[in-house]
């Protein structure tokens, strides 16, 4: 049966966007200084691209996929059938859709092997081959919303391939043979987006970059029941991992081993692994923070071996036999919340547990200071939210400005008024409050609770001048008796909730 084919004059709308981004030198990863030379490549591509693309075809394919594609031109998309195909080299700047189609390959084949700049494939199940989905030295493809299971090798690999995108896929259970190990893998791989995928229960690796691997932005991706989560080898730097799951891995939820460098760590969830939230080896200069570190089993953070200069802020230890194990030097520690671990640190380097005054330290759920002074001596009257003695880290290392939590009030209300007092349904409670506080307040929120009752109605403070000013709606209250519920949060995570006053409902004939 020969494919149908249904023709276009006009380039399919994200080429063309491409394209005019690419004159204005937009059309690229969003994070990574790049090199020069793949902008200027991806540039002379998409000229090609929108000119190719003025003849693209719309093709329905139901047997023979490699014909099909042989016989395609560049910029064609191909819209193929369920069924199930055999292994494929993809050649050309096209466009695979598939709709239950299923590509299958040999145990020593790659199923779908991308030979061609450009090149998109979105929708399969990729099975049982050597590779699953394999990237090899080109740029500017798309991998989206596949399958990809039961490979020997990595289920999506890229192999000096620079500037693609892989999003959106399922790569789980590869490399279970002993051989490749791999749920996603990248090999001296550039200025990639790995986002929202999923590898769950790969043999080693959820993603693995080794090596030589730079500006690849790592984000959303969950990565469990692997060995490692994530684990960087060998000249890693200058990546982006965010808002990843690495939790409940066999091992490490993030790895870091030799010469990686230069990487932001922030706003990941490493819960429950095995061994440790994220280990450092032999790998410095990279920025961790405001992670979510709980529940792993020997240490939440271990920074070991040569692992010097990292900058660890605003991240949530918590839970573990260890905190943070340090044996390395000149590690910046501040602005941590580090609660309910057995050992809450040990520190066998040189390293600085607070900043500067009035940064300070570390939020400590063993310590039991006093407040009484202020100032980098901690000698002048008056609280500041830091303890006025040192939290003694190890017998060489001390927080010297340790964060006093519940201890001192961080935030506090020094003037509230409500008006009225006395209201019918869906009448509008003027609010004003005044606050104190350390540091900067997230927005300020009201919510009206009966004894025993969940929150009814919510509104917003704005500030105007020094106070923060609203209105309360009670459309959505019931007659009676409410209290108004003030919380507001501020940047360091320390929460105030307290009643500002009580209110009475009474219905619109009352």
């Amino acid at each position: 049966m020969s494919p149908k084919i249904r023709r276009s004059s006009t380039p399919p709308g994200d080429a063309g966007r491409c394209y005019a981004q690419a004159l204005s030198n937009t059309c690229r990863p969003s994070q990574g200084g790049g090199r020069p030379g793949i902008w200027a490549a991806s540039l002379l591509y998409a000229a090609l691209l929108i000119a190719s693309t003025a003849s693209a075809a719309t093709i329905s394919v139901s047997s023979d996929l490699q014909a099909a594609i042989n016989s395609a031109q560049p910029g064609d998309t191909l819209l193929v059938a369920p069924g199930v195909y055999s292994k494929i080299a993809l050649d050309k700047s096209l466009s695979l859709v598939g709709d239950g189609a299923v590509i299958q390959a040999g145990e020593r084949d790659a199923c779908v092997n991308v030979l061609a700049d450009g090149a998109s494939i979105s929708g399969f199940l990729v099975q049982n081959g050597f590779y699953g989905i394999k990237l090899n030295n080109v740029q500017g493809c798309t991998v989206a919303n596949n399958t990809v299971i039961h490979c020997t090798q990595p289920g999506i690999a890229l192999l000096f391939s620079d500037g693609n995108t892989i999003r959106g896929n399922n790569a789980s259970f590869n490399g279970l043979g002993g051989e490749g190990w791999y749920g996603i893998y990248l090999s001296n791989s550039n200025d990639n987006l790995i986002l929202d995928n999923v590898a769950y229960g790969n043999g080693a690796y959820g993603i693995n970059l080794f090596p030589s691997c730079s500006n690849n932005t790592i984000r959303g991706n969950i990565l469990q029941g692997n060995m490692y989560g994530l684990y960087m080898f060998t000249d890693c730097s200058h990546n982006l991992i965010e808002f990843n799951d690495l939790s409940r891995n066999t091992n490490s939820g993030l790895d870091l081993r030799f010469n990686c460098t230069h990487n932001l760590i922030r706003n990941n969830s490493m819960i429950d692994n095995v061994v440790a939230g994220l280990t450092l080896l032999d790998s410095g200069y990279n920025s961790i923070s405001g992670n979510q570190i709980e529940g792993n089993g020997r240490y939440g953070l271990q920074i070991q071996s040569n692992s010097n200069g990292n900058t660890i802020i605003d991240n949530a230890v918590s839970n573990s036999q260890t905190g943070i194990f340090l044996y390395s030097d000149k590690n910046l520690i501040y602005g941590n919340k580090i609660l309910y671990n057995v050992i809450q640190a040990e520190d066998r380097g040189e390293n600085s547990w607070n900043a500067s005054y009035p940064l300070g330290g570390n939020l400590w759920s063993d310590y039991h200071g006093n407040d009484e002074y202020q100032g980098p001596g901690q000698n002048v009257l008056g609280a500041d939210g830091f303890g006025d003695q040192p939290y003694e880290v190890s017998r060489t290392a001390r927080d010297q400005y340790p964060i006093m939590g519940g201890q001192v009030r961080q935030i506090s209300i020094i003037q509230k008024s409500l008006n009225p007092t006395q209201a019918r349904v869906g009448d509008d409670i003027r609010i004003t409050v005044q606050l104190e506080a350390l540091y900067d307040l997230n927005q300020p929120t009201v919510r009206a609770y009966q004894p025993g009752g969940e929150a009814k109605g919510y509104g917003r403070l704005v500030l105007s001048g020094d106070t923060y000013q609203g209105t309360f709606s009670t459309a959505l209250l019931d007659p009676g008796e409410y209290d108004l519920v003030l919380k507001v949060k501020d940047a360091r995570g320390f929460e105030l909730e307290e009643v500002l006053g009580r209110i009475s409902v009474a219905s619109r004939g009352g």
